[in-house]
């Protein structure tokens, strides 16, 4: 949905995305597409009339939900893919956050790598979980090379303080630090999207 899509539409689309945040994430896509494709390209007047039609957000994610739960219930034996539990969600939140630690560069990969595979996620999400660590490490470092070049007496002084190469690991001591919080936020997102 545009921007140029009337305000009511674009608030109804919000309430809708909020409504649905405990729905299965396919099911919950697959819906609010819908929705959003009936409404694009709609005057204002006929997305009103339109969205009275097709009730309160609320109403259709709860409809949504019985109707998934139900399936479910007929069909026990039905499986969701691996990358939609509950095990495999919290497993590569986990490892986001502390795999760099246990093996490093390559158990944080591996994290990412179990986030991209997660319909859980959003695309936005997974972008902040991969760029997020190397973006922090890369400006602390910037920032440490400014300050030890602004101050070059004090580096030459104090080395220990303001070298260069201090600042070097201060940046790859913020890498796991960073690795951490987005882990702790992506298990936070995640939260309420996955059923079981």
């Amino acid at each position: 949905m545009t921007d140029q899509a009337p305000q009511d539409v674009r608030s109804y689309l919000a309430r809708l995305d909020a409504a649905l945040v405990s729905v299965p994430a396919d099911l919950a896509r697959d819906v609010r597409s819908g929705i959003e494709e009936e409404l694009s390209g709609l005057d204002a007047a006929t997305a009103s009339a339109r969205m009275k039609e097709l009730g309160d957000p609320a109403f259709i994610a709860a409809e949504v939900r019985d109707a998934a739960s139900t399936a479910a219930d007929q069909d026990p034996g039905a499986d969701r893919p691996l990358a939609e539990t509950r095990g495999f969600t919290i497993t590569a939140g986990l490892i986001v956050a502390v795999g760099g630690m246990v093996v490093p560069l390559v158990g944080w990969i591996v994290g990412i790598v179990m986030v991209w595979m997660s319909p859980i996620w959003r695309r936005g999400e997974k972008w902040v979980a991969t760029l997020v660590s190397p973006l922090v490490s890369v400006l602390t470092f910037l920032v440490g090379l400014v300050i030890a070049w602004v101050n070059e007496e004090a580096a030459a002084t104090y080395p220990l303080m303001f070298g260069y190469l201090n600042f070097g690991h201060i940046a790859l001591l913020a890498f796991p630090a960073s690795a951490a919080l987005v882990g702790l936020w992506l298990l936070w997102r995640a939260r309420g999207r996955v059923v079981a």
